[in-house]
């Protein structure tokens, strides 16, 4: 694991409630959109995990929808709250872990922006391997351009690392993702690239 991921991480496991607290819970607008393309036409019976649940909030509106998640993350601030709501979580680092069993569809919100670039196709990679076929990897990076350090937030630092549609895409091409779709949202310094890609 970089020394990047390795602080940021403990950044989340000192503020993880002030995390949650500092985050909007209710699904919404284009998050609602993302999510909902996301398990577009699945069974719900369908195998589903989420790398980096968090507080478990879009977890917890798939399975509203009548779907089960397999919620997991790198912090144990997390994985604490997640076992508090019964969301069974397991412990999951994207870098360090491999992934276990085969899924119709994965799901990382907001943690793939904290890897490297080289992090981020290894990353890619790990999921591809772990979708079955014609499965789904959805997931979120911000917009921007290098990569840098912020104590926003959390008042401790986080490592983050900005994309534009056109990289991202080719690296997902490169690892032979397929049917990419990219949604551009948010605004000024804060917009996200929300992606579905199909192996």
């Amino acid at each position: 694991m970089s020394s990047e991921n390795n602080k940021t991480i403990e950044s989340y496991e000192v503020r993880s409630g002030e995390y949650i607290a500092a985050t909007v819970q209710e699904i919404k607008g284009p998050m609602k959109n993302w999510l909902d393309g996301s398990v577009e036409a699945l069974p719900l019976e369908s195998q589903i995990l989420e790398i980096g649940s968090g507080s478990g909030r879009d977890a917890e509106y798939l399975q509203s929808k009548g779907y089960s998640v397999q919620c997991s993350d790198a912090t144990q601030g997390f994985i604490d709250i997640l076992k508090e709501k019964g969301l069974s979580p397991r412990t999951l680092n994207i870098i360090t872990d491999e992934i276990e069993g085969e899924y119709d569809a994965i799901i990382a919100n907001a943690v793939l922006l904290h890897l490297t670039d080289e992090e981020t196709h290894h990353a890619l990679r790990k999921v591809y391997d772990a979708l079955k076929p014609s499965g789904r990897f959805s997931f979120s990076v911000k917009v921007g351009e290098g990569e840098a350090w912020t104590d926003g937030k959390l008042g401790l630092p986080r490592y983050f690392n900005y994309w534009n549609e056109a990289s991202l895409r080719a690296l997902l091409e490169s690892v032979q993702y397929q049917n990419v779709i990219i949604d551009t949202v948010g605004k000024l310094d804060d917009t996200w690239l929300m992606v579905r890609a199909y192996k």
